[in-house]
């Protein structure tokens, strides 16, 4: 059995994957107004934003666990600078190409050179600048950035200073602080923050990216250590079975397809629908990932971790960021309007020219900026240029 500074997670891939092509079906179920019908499968598509729950446990997970291994005496301490110019590396040119190409020649709104600065910068959703719709899944980036700065100051103030037990408890202190800072700022964003976008930002969603990060925790503890052994082994007993897991993952999901979760118009959400919606997603999203982190998952499992599911786990930043302006492109190519049917037709289009245009920024742009960016810099030792391309795609969302 590998050690926990060597395992690894294939069938995280796959989950990626399907978070991406989540999100496709819930705007292309919108769009369509496939998604607004008072049937079974309308609040179903309409809930496919849950893979935003499954991206932030996913960034929580494989970005902290190098630094709960430290915390643990288990690795060395992660560079904090090369972690940091890895994030830069996987996120940042495929951004700066989807806004300029999207702002330049899709869409169809007045562009002024302000536009370019806020969304390039990540930062539209503090001054309500994100109007353009082409763009409007950026705000779950802006939010992926923020944490990005964010975790190593966490890793930080949880840093190993003892052994054993102590050490774990720093950890487990850090994870629930972080955790509980969601719930109270979703309450004070009421009283304090009002006719504000403080819902898109970061503290709100603290509480999924420590999920994420406790499940790393989690993978990294010896199984002999005490204090969370009798945890730590129900865990273990959950994630041998995948299929109660995922079944628990699908009721939570289902529920939150009732009415008790946010209005499936562009009506606004109460405090209670937004929170119970929330919280149901964290639940289902950390059912999805159990089996998959603790244990192997199973024939599910392997399927998620094979080479075509590798393919759409690598390229699923790029079909979450293009298939948003492509759709209403492809809708007007084809003559459909707006909230006028023809879900399957836009679907398939839509997910396929995703795909494409997904596949050639990953080969033509991504992959070759992350082989040659992570060659060593200014002199400093770094991993061979395909297996650091290999890991920080690995570690993308």
């Amino acid at each position: 059995m590998s050690s926990p500074a060597t395992q690894r997670f294939p069938a995280l891939d796959g989950i990626r994957a399907l978070a991406a092509f989540a999100v496709v079906c819930t705007h292309v179920g919108f769009t369509s107004g496939r998604s607004l019908r008072s049937d079974l499968l309308g609040p179903i598509l309409a809930r496919g934003d849950f893979g935003v729950a499954v991206f932030f446990l996913l960034s929580g997970f494989l970005l902290y666990r190098p630094f709960a291994l430290h915390s643990l005496g288990l690795s060395t301490r992660p560079s904090t600078p090369q972690y940091l110019w890895r994030r830069a590396l996987r996120i940042l040119p495929a951004l700066f190409a989807f806004v300029i190409i999207t702002l330049t020649w899709i869409t169809p709104y007045r562009v002024r050179a302000s536009d370019y600065l806020q969304y390039l910068l990540l930062i539209q959703t503090y001054d309500h600048h994100d109007y353009d719709p082409n763009l409007a899944q950026l705000w779950t980036l802006a939010i992926e950035i923020a944490f990005y700065v964010l975790l190593p100051v966490l890793a930080w103030l949880a840093a190993r200073r003892a052994d054993g037990p102590t050490a774990l408890r720093r950890q487990g202190v850090m994870l629930t602080i972080t955790a509980l800072v969601a719930p109270v700022f979703t309450l004070l964003e009421i009283h304090l923050l009002p006719g504000t976008q403080a819902l898109l930002w970061i503290p709100a969603y603290l509480d999924w990216f420590a999920l994420g990060m406790g499940l790393a925790l989690l993978t990294c503890v010896p199984a002999a250590t005490p204090v969370l052994a009798d945890f730590r082994a129900t865990l273990r007993e959950w994630a041998d079975h995948p299929g109660t897991c995922w079944l628990i993952t699908l009721v939570l999901y289902l529920l939150a397809a009732l009415p008790l979760g946010v209005p499936r118009t562009l009506a606004p959400a109460t405090y209670w629908q937004w929170t119970a919606q929330h919280y149901l997603y964290a639940g289902a999203a950390f059912f999805l990932l159990l089996p998959v982190v603790l244990g192997t998952g199973g024939v599910v499992g392997r399927a998620l971790g094979s080479r075509p599911a590798h393919f759409l786990g690598t390229i699923s930043y790029g079909v979450y960021l293009w298939h948003v302006p492509l759709l209403p492109v492809l809708q007007r190519h084809l003559g459909y309007r707006e909230f006028g049917g023809h879900f399957v037709e836009l679907l398939i289009v839509t997910t396929a020219c995703a795909v494409a245009a997904a596949s050639l920024s990953w080969y033509l742009l991504e992959r070759p900026i992350l082989r040659y960016g992570s060659r060593p810099w200014r002199g400093r030792r770094a991993a061979p240029p395909k297996a650091a391309a290999t890991t920080a795609a690995t570690q993308s969302n």
